[in-house]
């Protein structure tokens, strides 16, 4: 039985999110679930997939933003709770 994990990456800037996604979703096996936008420019990014995948897709995504400031930080739950989106008030997307 396969479990999804989920990835969490954080920009300091939309346009800093969009590039870490470009960069995100070119990895295989990887799902985007949905952004937020917060205060200041603050951008999270929801990901999900292989616990593999995710790695190596938020490390992309991180090595794109190294250049910049817009990088904040990423962080991976393995094997995250059922209940863990809808507490998080987010939604799978189709």
């Amino acid at each position: 039985m396969t479990f999804d994990s989920l990835g969490i990456f954080e920009t300091s800037s939309f346009s800093g999110a969009l590039k870490a996604i470009n960069e995100i979703k070119k990895i295989s096996g990887i799902k985007l679930i949905d952004k937020q936008i917060l205060g200041d420019g603050i951008v999270t990014v929801f990901v999900k997939g292989d616990l593999g995948a995710i790695r190596k897709s938020l490390k992309c995504g991180a090595d794109v933003l190294s250049d910049s400031n817009e990088f904040r930080d990423y962080h991976i739950i393995p094997l995250p709770h059922k209940d863990l989106l809808s507490k998080l008030n987010l939604e799978r997307s189709n």
